[in-house]
């Protein structure tokens, strides 16, 4: 989609509804954004009626958009509508994901847009799924067993689950309206497995029931998403030749498959770099929620009175424990955002690579690293670093942060699910630190001392303060914590010769290890997004103070890695103990202009505003949800964005 813009002006603005009116033609801006607003008052009281009215939702969204192929090649634009969607409803967010980043996005990375040639999908008149996942194996991924038979003679192919434990999971138990889903399974052609692929699948037909082949199980209840999810089997369901999205590969007249890519290996990696464009955009909806949270603690936060004995009527915020976790959330937000920016950027430089340009690297654990692993690891940090966040303001915001009208529990349950969906965090973390052990293998490399660390101390800047003090840190630490992993893979490898389990018991004993290294690099890849994002600002990013807030959220992370950085030498304990003073010494720099960065970071206050926002939090609450009988009633307006009716619906958080 092509959108003039002024360069270094909306492209860089934070706040995602600004973002989207430059991204559309003002009257699909406008319309989008009432949408959203209004989405709420749709949202069904029941779980089952909340599923199906998400897609109904989505429908009325996609007529707003331009077509679903034109969204998935404007990166800017699906990152700003995956964040707007989010921020206003995690299901809805959900349901945006599979149907335009995995189901379309597949569609257009595989070379099969003509594969919806009445635009179904194009317009979200039709539901679109992808099934990748099955339920009873680990690491399913790395085993698809879902089989996709060629038929020589109908040169159809037809589709069958082998076993209850090969049934795919994902959001397709809404029957009711018509549903396709991308599938992955495993080509076969004749005798020979061509590797797994990918199939446009009908699940349902016009009249919302099972298509012929396919049983969908009864609905399976997430709370922390309340989505349609189930299982589905399929018993030779039949798929047309130009429903496989075969990327290139093809079958002659004689049934024989010939696929440019060199490996099943390979094919894999293909097939699954889809998940690119969720790595790419999903650090977005996070920055999102994560400045959305942190923008509505913070408001909590400084109009609340503490009448603890140490200095009672005092702001809370003048206690060093709540500016630690609440300065110290707009801080995190601030760097998720530069994390986001990154992620983008580096896919915009996959796609334009060549389909053959991948990296190389072997899969172990899970395919994700192998598909690209700075996107996967930008994932896996976003996602578990808004989860922390969020967690913590809502031990902060005391009871207030449990009720789910102030949209932190939803919240909270929307990144922790992501801890596992949208590829396994753990397992990526693990492929991660495994393959940087790796790279650093060397001959010479052997343990240089009883500790294995070097003696000599690590150089960065004295001053913990200073924006460049964390990133030189942490990637001190990754270098000597991979060291130190790669002097013991090849100690144990020398140990092990002729083993018939060689790499599970080379490995078996160092996961813990591998999975710390993961965490570290990927931190190491958002200090330095951090960094970047700070120097940014003296290029007309409107966050005020941006090398303190970087620096502010390297103390943070480093008060957390403690425990490695004083293992490896690369802190000393009394550096780790003026890790707090530091923090002190940023929170006071910080405090003047901590209204204007939080107007600068918020992404969503007209999307998703709460009581939590309000001068008054007392006052709004008792307005969104009214007065016992006999009382009176509160003169303050409502917080509500959505509709007349809006502040009283209480279905936005957790859903």
């Amino acid at each position: 989609m092509n959108t003039e813009r002024r360069p270094g002006e909306e492209a860089d603005a934070i706040d995602v509804l600004t973002r989207l009116s430059a991204l559309l033609p003002p009257r699909r801006a406008a319309e989008f954004r009432q949408l959203l607003a209004d989405h709420r008052a749709e949202h069904g009281a029941s779980a089952l009626r909340t599923d199906v009215s998400a897609h109904r939702r989505l429908a009325r969204l996609a007529a707003s958009l331009p077509p679903a192929a034109e969204v998935v090649a404007d990166a800017e634009l699906l990152a700003a509508l995956s964040e707007a969607t989010a921020l206003a409803d995690p299901s809805l967010y959900q349901t945006f994901l599979s149907h335009y980043t995995l189901c379309v996005g597949s569609l257009v990375l595989l070379g099969g847009k003509a594969a919806d040639p009445d635009g179904a999908l194009a317009h979200a008149r039709t539901k679109g799924s992808f099934l990748v996942t099955e339920i009873g194996d680990a690491g399913s991924h790395l085993g698809i067993r879902t089989e996709a038979r060629f038929d020589p003679v109908r040169r159809a192919f037809t589709l069958h689950t082998p076993d209850h434990r090969a049934a795919k999971f994902s959001s397709v138990a809404a029957l009711g309206l018509p549903q396709q889903a991308v599938v992955c399974a495993r080509l076969l052609t004749g005798a020979r497995d061509g590797g797994v692929f990918s199939f446009l699948v009908d699940i349902t037909g016009a009249d919302g029931r099972p298509a012929p082949g396919v049983s969908v199980s009864g609905p399976l209840p997430v709370g922390a998403l309340p989505l349609p999810y189930g299982l589905v089997r399929f018993h030779g369901a039949r798929i047309p030749y130009d429903r496989w999205l075969a990327d290139g590969a093809g079958i002659d007249a004689t049934g024989v498959l010939h696929d440019p890519q060199p490996s099943a290996e390979a094919r894999l990696q293909r097939t699954l770099s889809c998940g690119q464009g969720l790595w790419a955009t999903l650090p977005s909806a996070m920055a999102g929620l994560a400045g959305r949270s942190a923008a509505m603690a913070w408001r909590f936060s400084a109009g609340r009175r503490s009448h603890g004995r140490l200095a009672p009527g005092s702001p809370v915020l003048e206690y060093r424990t709540q500016q630690h976790a609440v300065v110290g959330a707009l801080a995190a937000a601030f760097s998720l955002r530069c994390t986001a920016r990154a992620a983008l950027s580096t896919w915009a430089g996959l796609r334009a690579a060549s389909p053959s340009d991948g990296p190389g690297t072997a899969m172990t654990f899970s395919p994700w690293a192998a598909v690209d692993r700075s996107l996967a690891l930008y994932k896996a940090h976003s996602t578990r670093a808004v989860a922390d966040l969020v967690d913590s303001l809502q031990h902060r915001c005391g009871v207030s942060g449990l009720f789910d009208h102030n949209r932190l529990p939803g919240y909270l349950g929307f990144a922790r699910a992501f801890d596992n969906a949208g590829g396994d965090n753990t397992l990526i973390l693990l492929d991660a630190g495994r393959a940087l052990a790796e790279e650093r293998a060397r001959p010479d490399r052997r343990p240089a001392g009883p500790g294995r660390f070097p003696a000599d101390p690590c150089r960065f800047p004295a001053d913990p303060t200073d924006a460049a003090w964390w990133p030189a840190a942490v990637t001190a630490l990754q270098d000597r914590l991979a060291d130190d992993l790669a002097a013991a893979a090849a100690d144990r490898a020398e140990s092990l010769h002729g083993s018939l389990q060689r790499d599970l018991e080379l490995w078996n004993p160092l996961l813990e290890d591998a999975l710390e290294l993961g965490d570290v690099q990927a931190r190491r890849l958002a200090a330095e997004a951090a960094v970047e994002g700070s120097a940014a600002h003296r290029r007309g990013w409107p966050v005020p103070q941006a090398a303190d807030l970087a620096a502010l959220d390297g103390l943070r992370q480093a008060r957390r890695l403690a425990g490695p950085l004083l293992a490896t030498g690369v802190l000393t304990p009394t550096a780790v103990r003026a890790l707090p003073a530091a923090m002190d010494v940023l929170c006071d720099r910080l405090r003047q202009a901590l209204p204007d960065i939080v107007a600068a970071l918020d992404p969503g206050a007209g999307l998703a505003r709460t009581a939590l926002d309000e001068p008054d939090y007392a006052a709004a609450l008792l307005a969104a949800h009214g007065a016992s009988a006999g009382a009176p009633a509160s003169s303050s307006t409502s917080f509500s964005t959505g509709s007349s009716t809006g502040s009283s619906d209480r279905t936005g958080s957790t859903s």
